[in-house]
C-alpha cells in the first residue's frame, strides 16, 4: 500500500515521457506467506513475521538513506525510504493482523494470496514480482513449504497475468550460435609442467 505513491509517480513519469505503460517495466517486492487456510498461515508463520518487523528493522531515520539518494522533490512529496518506513514500524508494534490488513504481508491459503497478489499488481502495475519467501526466524523447513505452495498452487493462478504485453527486460538466453563453446584440449596440447603450480615436474 506504501509502495503506491511511489509507483503512481514512477508510472505519471511515464506518461509525461510518452512510454507504453508496460507493467513489466516495474517490479515489486514483496513478504508472501501461503499455508492450505488462512488460519494455518498465522499458526505457521506469525511468530517469524513478528520477530522480523517487530525485533529487527530498529534503524535510526538519520541512517535510513545513503547521503544524496532521494532528490529535494521525492523529499518535498512526503516519500519515505525503505528503512525509514522499516524504522516507524518498528516502533509501532504491529500484530500479524495488522501487517496483513495493510499489506506488509501477503499470506493465507493459495487462492487469498492469488487474489491479493493478483490486486497489489493491478494497483501498482508491476508485471515482476518478487516474492519473500522466507522472512525473520522463518525455519528451513517452514520456508521450504511456503516455497513448495507458491509455486505449485499460486504461480498456476497467476501465470496469464499481463500476457498480452511483451517483457522486454527479463533476462533472455543467447541464441544457440551466439553462445560461447568451451575449448576442449587435446591430449597434445595439454602441458606435462606448469610453472605457476607449486611442486610441478
Amino acid at each position: 500500500m506504501r509502495g503506491k505513491a511511489i509507483m503512481d509517480g514512477f508510472w505519471q513519469r511515464m506518461r509525461d515521457t510518452g512510454k507504453e505503460p508496460n507493467p513489466y517495466h516495474a517490479g515489486f517486492a514483496q513478504v508472501v506467506c501461503v499455508a492450505d487456510t488462512d488460519a494455518e498461515a498465522k499458526d505457521l508463520y506469525a511468530e517469524h513475521i513478528d520477530y522480523f518487523y517487530n525485533r529487527c528493522l530498529h534503524v535510526y531515520p538519520g541512517f535510513a538513506d545513503a547521503p544524496g539518494y532521494r532528490t529535494n522533490r521525492t523529499v518535498k512529496a512526503g516519500i519515505k525510504s525503505q528503512l525509514e518506513m522499516a524504522a516507524q514500524r518498528a516502533r509501532m508494534q504491529l500484530t500479524w493482523e495488522n501487517l496483513v490488513d495493510q499489506g506488509y504481508v501477503v499470506a493465507g491459503s493459495p487462492t487469498t494470496v492469488a487474489e491479493r497478489l493478483n490486486d497489489l499488481a493491478d494497483s501498482l502495475n508491476a508485471g515482476h514480482l518478487m516474492v519473500l519467501l522466507q522472512m525473520g526466524s522463518m525455519p528451513r523447513d517452514v520456508a521450504l513449504y511456503n516455497t513448495k505452495l507458491f509455486a505449485e498452487k499460486v504461480i498456476p493462478m497467476l501465470r496469464d497475468k499481463f500476457n498480452e504485453f511483451e517483457d522486454h527486460w527479463y533476462p533472455k538466453p543467447l541464441p544457440r550460435a551466439a553462445r560461447a563453446v568451451p575449448h576442449v584440449p587435446e591430449p597434445d596440447e595439454v602441458p606435462l609442467h606448469n610453472p605457476l603450480v607449486t611442486g610441478s615436474r
